[in-house]
């Protein structure tokens, strides 16, 4: 039974400064779910008995299968802080987010909707590849962070280290994350540095905590600062200070110190976290785990309890050794307090928060009436809502009101302003959005039906939501394909929320096709819901009619076969094919000039092709560089970085595929008539051309097209789209085979934790893989090794189970996309690996296998 009533949180929805939005994030396996358990029973959602068994956020029955998390999911609840006084109650939004690589876009949509988030890191394996990936992503949005460092208990019993060994495995843990933040924040976080404070972490501020999630017990420093402050007659902030760093207490001299060697006898003293944090805790431990009657509690054990003011029931005497050490730890230091006193004294509320997003989340003049809302976090203002993904109302849910709606999909997000309530008409602006005055991926009138408080499985319907809480809203699934922004059907001068960037690619994808042919209606409508059910996989259909999923890794496509075919198509038997990786296509040189001529000979296009610089690459993938740019601001960031002509800048005419991919056309023409007037047919035959390349059909990156000369008829009705756009194609085609085209292969960042016995045999395996090892150091405080190394996307199937047969389960890889790389070899030699992936490619999509020749779509001058 929950310790709050549906009329008490709706009244603290209107309280913005008790609302507290955080996500909880961290490397796969580091603890997070078990951490929130702690959470959820102080809410009363689940019992005490069984916090850390019974992961009350992973509902979907594949992270039930798989024991880790897939799906960012929301639990809304009300604590209260310091006490248990009405007067202090907190509304938390809690998103518990996966920590596995391949779910990252749910990170990414779990913190667009956030204000802070708890980074949770394993003691025993410290900071890996995936706690720097979410710390990053978080500062990247301006959330602000603390730390808890989770399973101490290991460092305990398993590792059996000293305190002064577990405090400077502590230090390690803090000094990597406050290396990462200091790394990636220290720009984004510069230009509101008054707003948001300090964000290094430390346990002196009280951002930091330390427990096991698994067993239910946590502290920060301020609460042994409490209990100590009365014993050496200081303030609990005073004491605070003497917790942590090179701080000694002389029982000879009776003061403090900050030298490790007594004054007046010459010993050697304790630091003081070790001495009056960790020993007591180190004491309980040992106590417990000697205890040889399982019947009755032994005097000293009794002793130490009573100085803890821990009261033990009848039963509890009767407990084993392992569950009576969790019923006395969780009863000292419940995890749930340390957490709630992070959350509640070092996350902003949403008002603090909003004042120093606004300018990063609003696209629109950030001097207008919705900018100024957002800032504000102002109920009464305009509304904007920004949904950050969808979730089917089939997935994991218990409650009634969702029997029947099977297929339908509530929309999760934000109110960044304004009020959404029940049947409010709204605006809805998807991705694609691109101007006031443009109808693009616009649709009004749009009705909310329902507005929901998410409660993990369950939820709760509303009348209004203000400003500042996340949600959940039903009746517009249909209007919205994975993301949007919602405002007033009204505010046609609205601009949308940012769109969100995912950390990941889909580089894995596979084709699917139903048993039966009459089953293609069915399987289409189910890879629309799959597509819209995951913020990042990607379904589509190629040239040749087969239906692609891409997804960003092996687990994450296993994933989605797994709800296509339970959820989605549930009675459809689907074909699918191996999976295969996503290639690029590029070029290596410039190239002559090559000529296209219309099909009625009265039109001649001259185009060159030449490579861009990967620095240039990168400012277009980040959207420094882009379609939308202030063109002075282009222009001067081109001359000065790159070296381009003066002006020529305002002369890219577009950058593609999609309007905003890496490669882009420039018009170098010199006095040409009508060139305006067939700009947008150049343009669209280069979004096509760019989106299939002429090698294999795969997408081009990083290649500049110049256009250097045209001869175009006077008369308009002989230079239509029909003439230029085949042209046009054919001169991109030709100009890329013609500058030395290569293919471009996705790479994986390795990390593999293993013993050292089993070096030899990952090496062996990494190296069969074309894999490319770069670094190999060792975990201090553990026997284990850290491997750093770059793969083939291509050559990963199946490593995760070589890895673990030629290990005997030893070594588990972590896979993260890291850059894309050339492949440099002679794609016409025969004998090239490059020559057999290009012609597999072209037989997979049924072109003929025979890699083109730049002289198929050359004209020439005399023809």
């Amino acid at each position: 039974m929950v310790n709050f009533t549906l009329d008490q949180l709706e009244k603290l929805l209107f309280q913005k400064d008790r609302i507290r939005n955080i996500s909880v994030i961290a490397h796969v396996d580091h603890g997070k779910s078990t951490l929130t358990d702690s959470l959820a029973a102080a809410a009363g959602f689940i019992d005490e008995e069984v916090v850390g068994e019974k992961r009350v956020l992973d509902i979907d029955k594949n992270e039930i299968e798989k024991g880790i998390t897939i799906k960012s999911t929301n639990l809304s609840f009300v604590l209260n802080y310091p006490n248990n006084n009405n007067d202090n109650q907190y509304v938390i939004n809690l998103i518990d987010c996966p920590g596995h690589v391949d779910f990252s876009s749910e990170v990414t949509a779990a913190l667009r909707v956030s204000d802070g988030a708890m980074v949770v890191v394993d003691a025993v394996e410290g900071c890996r590849s995936q706690t720097e990936t979410v710390l990053r992503q978080a500062l990247q949005e301006r959330i602000k962070v603390v730390l808890m460092i989770n399973k101490v208990d290991r460092l305990i019993e398993e590792l059996q280290q000293t305190p002064e060994e577990c405090y400077q495995s502590f230090v390690r843990i803090i000094e990597n994350v406050n290396v990462t933040i200091s790394t990636y924040g220290a720009n984004v976080m510069n230009e509101c540095k008054e707003l948001i404070g300090e964000i290094e972490i430390n346990p002196i501020r009280g951002n930091v905590a330390f427990g096991s999630g698994k067993m239910g017990w946590g502290f920060t420093l301020l609460q042994f600062a409490e209990m100590y402050s009365e014993k050496f007659g200081m303030s609990k902030e005073k004491v605070l200070t003497k917790l942590w760093g090179d701080n000694y207490y002389d029982y000879e001299a009776k003061r403090w110190t900050t030298k490790s060697i007594s004054s007046k006898t010459g010993k050697e003293l304790k630091r003081g976290f070790c001495e009056f944090v960790l020993e007591p805790i180190f004491k309980i431990f040992e106590q417990v785990k000697s205890r040889s009657n399982q019947e009755e509690i032994e005097e000293e054990l009794e002793k130490i309890i009573k100085r803890m003011n821990v009261t033990l029931k009848l039963e509890d005497h009767k407990k084993d050794n392992k569950t009576l050490l969790k019923t006395i730890m969780r009863k000292f230091l419940p995890a749930s307090n340390a957490m709630t006193e992070m959350i509640v004294l070092h996350l902003p509320s949403p008002v603090v928060a909003q004042q120093y997003r606004y300018s990063l989340l609003y696209t629109g003049d950030l001097n207008d009436k919705y900018a100024k809302a957002i800032k504000e976090c102002d109920s009464e203002g305009p509304l904007i809502m920004f949904v950050s993904k969808m979730i089917p109302m089939s997935f994991g849910s218990n409650n009634n009101n969702n029997s029947g709606n099977s297929g339908r999909f509530i929309a999760f997000g934000r109110v960044f302003a304004g009020t959404i309530s029940q049947s409010s008409k709204v605006r809805i602006m998807g991705p694609a959005f691109e101007d006031i005055n443009s109808k693009k991926d616009v649709f009004v009138g749009g009705t909310i039906q329902r507005t929901l408080i998410m409660m993990g499985k369950n939820n709760e319907s509303v009348a209004q939501v203000p400003a500042g809480n996340v949600l959940g809203v039903m009746g517009i699934d249909k209007y919205i394909v994975k993301t949007c922004t919602l405002t007033n059907e009204s505010n046609n001068d609205c601009y949308p929320i940012r769109n969100m960037k995912y950390s990941v690619n889909p580089v894995v994808q596979i084709a699917v096709e139903p048993e039966s042919a009459s089953d293609i209606q069915k399987l289409v409508e189910g890879l629309k819901k799959l597509a819209k059910s995951d913020p990042l996989v990607e379904c589509r259909s190629n040239n040749s009619g087969q239906h692609i999923i891409a997804a960003a890794g092996e687990l994450h496509l296993e994933i989605c076969l797994k709800n296509l075919e339970d959820e989605f198509c549930k009675g459809v038997k689907i074909k699918k094919s191996q999976p295969v990786v996503n290639f690029l296509e590029t070029v290596s040189e410039k190239c002559e000039p090559c000529l296209a001529k219309t099909a009625n000979s009265h039109n001649r296009l001259y185009f060159e092709a030449e490579p861009l610089s990967e620095e240039f690459i990168k400012l277009i993938e980040d959207g420094t560089i882009g379609p939308n740019d202030d063109l002075n601001k282009r222009c001067k960031l081109l001359e000065t970085q790159f070296g381009w002509e003066v002006g020529l800048g305002k002369k890219i005419w577009c950058f593609g595929p999609l309007d905003k991919g890496p490669n882009i056309v420039v018009n170098m023409c010199k006095s040409v008539d009508f060139l305006n007037e067939i700009q947008d047919y150049v343009v669209s035959a280069f979004q096509q051309a760019s989106l299939e390349g002429a090698l294999c059909g795969e997408p081009m990156r990083g290649i500049r097209f110049n256009l250097v000369d045209a001869q175009l008829h006077a008369d308009s009705i002989h230079r239509g789209a029909g003439q230029i756009i085949p042209a046009a194609q054919k001169a991109f085609q030709s100009s890329q085979l013609r500058a030395k085209t290569k293919l471009v292969e996705p790479i994986y960042l390795v990390e593999i934790q293993c013993p050292e016995e089993c070096m030899g045999s990952i090496y062996g395996v990494i190296t069969k893989r074309r894999g490319t090892i770069i670094d190999t150091e060792y975990l201090q405080g553990t026997p284990l090794l850290n491997i750093k190394c770059y793969i083939p996307v291509v050559e990963s199937f199946g490593l995760t189970e070589e890895l673990r047969s030629e290990t005997g389960g030893q070594a588990f890889p972590q896979c993260t996309f890291d850059h894309w790389k050339v492949i440099n070899q002679d794609i016409m030699d025969e004998n090239s690996q490059v020559n057999k992936l290009v012609k597999d490619i072209r037989k997979r999509k049924g072109d003929k296998e025979e890699i083109p020749n730049y002289t198929d779509f050359l004209d020439y001058m005399n023809r």
